[in-house]
């Protein structure tokens, strides 16, 4: 199992869980429903949080999820798509927009603006009410500047569903317009497909956003009854390749019996949607994510997220690929400054904060890791791994009991228990050490084969840290991309099987005669 990147699926559903109840909690505690009354009066202390408050670059711009204007639930996933729509047309634009996984954590009317914007590092907030009705649509939109506390721009619009791209891109221009940005004529239109294939991707995608076995299912049943209507629809091409690879057993590779892989129905949907459209930088960036997690195949999953970026340069998902990518090939320093203008443009995402604080460790930039985890724990201070993590980073720096101390705060039972074993390693407490080695071998030794190989390695027992190595290999354990610049693994550098696997797995052999 990766440590930076908690891709074993056995993990990763109850840490997708844990995260969603966290930030419910947090933006619910941010954002009280008696904010309303305070907004009646700017106090003078509001006013001096704007003044000493940094909301972020002057061109950076939120999109926060409209408002579902039928006042029931039924068309929540409409008004959410509408939204996340106007977003992916933003990040074409010379605007920085935040990140959906970001803006989406504040759906509540009566936030503070204020508070929002300083929480996602953006000056600028978009709003809105969507509704549909009859073959209608009405979408009322408005544009803040929360930094002044003012609103900038507001307009409502109405028309035949079917007008409803017409709709987005005169939004997205006039929005740019009133924050005094140009929109290139290069600027790409929305697509313009049939509105019920439009709104069975809409569905789809609202499925997707919730990544349960249950709903993935849902989501490829939307998305299938899209490209019945509409084949060369790339969009819903790319949420039927991204619904594949979130179902589980989809990281595994090869097939089950006779029955086709579910990675391998995503490279057929990315194929798809490459005919439809061959420049997709969504396409190219989860053609990365297939030959970095299924294929290992480093290069040329670093060719393909390349490729995406070169198209997309805006999209913060893309760059984090990209940023995998170049880590697993040790170009660490390339990789921390694209992941740190992902984590810009995608603030609230913890998962991207903690494989920056990875990368930076390998990096060797220990202090700079440090505060990223510190920030994860700002943040959310129960947030997997971060309090581990912290542990790693202050080993390598000769601060056992400070590492040991900092496992005690974690709270997810492995990482826990890893990085206990870890910090009372470095303290020469052996027999305590290796009574919790056995226990993570027994419970966790089918799905974190290279955490005890890790382990192994750092307490100096070669032998066994390469048969840990072998298990991991056979389990597909995504921590084999984590080889490279690991300070936990320079005691197997001297034996010839360092080499030999380095050159098995595909990694550069000459790695490090500069920076480490």
């Amino acid at each position: 199992m990766a440590p930076g990147f908690i891709t074993t699926k056995k993990f990763l559903t109850p840490l997708i869980a844990l995260v969603v109840v966290a930030f419910a909690w947090f933006a619910w505690s941010l954002f009280p429903p008696n904010l309303a009354e305070n907004q009646e009066t700017a106090s003078k202390s509001e006013k001096r949080f704007r003044q000493n408050t940094y909301f972020g670059p002057r061109n950076c711009l939120a999109v926060l999820p409209f408002a579902d204007g039928s006042g029931g639930e039924d068309q929540v996933y409409l008004s959410q798509g509408f939204s996340a729509e106007l977003i992916k047309l933003f990040s074409l634009s010379p605007v920085r927009v935040t990140a959906r996984s970001s803006s989406f954590y504040f759906s509540d009317p009566g936030g503070d603006p204020a508070v929002i914007a300083e929480r996602l590092q953006c000056a600028h907030l978009m709003t809105g009410e969507f509704q549909a009705y009859d073959g209608q649509v009405a979408v009322t939109v408005r544009l803040a500047d929360a930094r002044r506390g003012r609103e900038l721009w507001s307009r409502g619009f109405e028309g035949e569903l079917d007008q409803v791209f017409a709709i987005q891109e005169e939004i997205v221009g006039e929005a740019l317009s009133a924050l005094g940005i140009d929109r290139p004529n290069t600027a790409t239109p929305s697509v313009r497909v049939d509105t019920r294939a439009w709104t069975h991707y809409l569905l789809g995608s609202h499925y997707l956003a919730q990544p349960v076995a249950e709903n993935l299912s849902l989501a490829i049943d939307a998305f299938q009854s899209v490209l019945e209507i509409e084949p060369n629809y790339e969009a819903a091409w790319i949420g039927l390749a991204q619904s594949w690879l979130a179902y589980p057993g989809s990281a595994e590779g090869g097939t089950a019996g006779s029955e086709q892989n579910p990675a391998e129905k995503a490279e057929e949907a990315l194929e798809m949607a490459l005919a439809a459209n061959p420049g997709s930088s969504q396409a190219h960036g989860l053609i990365s994510y297939i030959r970095h997690q299924v294929d290992w195949d480093w290069p040329a999953s670093l060719e393909a997220a390349q490729r995406a970026i070169e198209l997309n340069p805006g999209d913060a998902s893309l760059m984090s690929q990209a940023s995998l990518a170049l880590f697993t090939l040790g170009q660490f320093e390339e990789s921390q400054e694209l992941l740190a203008a992902a984590v810009e443009r995608d603030p609230l995402n913890l998962a991207s904060r903690l494989r920056l604080g990875l990368v930076q460790e390998f990096a060797g930039n220990y202090e700079q890791s440090l505060s990223s985890y510190r920030q994860i724990i700002g943040l959310n201070s129960e947030f997997p791994a971060a309090h581990a993590y912290r542990a790693r980073v202050k080993i390598i720096q000769g601060k056992p009991e400070s590492a040991l101390k900092e496992s005690e705060q974690e709270v997810h039972p492995f990482w826990r228990t890893y990085s206990r074993i870890l910090a009372l390693s470095a303290l020469d407490r052996q027999e305590e050490a290796k009574t919790l080695l056995d226990q993570l071998m027994e419970d966790s030794g089918d799905e974190a084969a290279f955490q005890v190989a890790e382990v192994l390695s750092f307490q100096g027992d070669v032998e066994r840290a390469f048969e840990w190595f072998e298990r991991a290999y056979d389990q597909k354990d995504g921590g084999m991309a984590e080889i490279i610049g690991n300070q936990f693994l320079v005691n197997l550098h001297d034996d010839p099987r360092w080499e030999e696997m380095l050159e098995h797995l595909g990694l550069p052999l000459d790695w490090g005669t500069e920076s480490h």
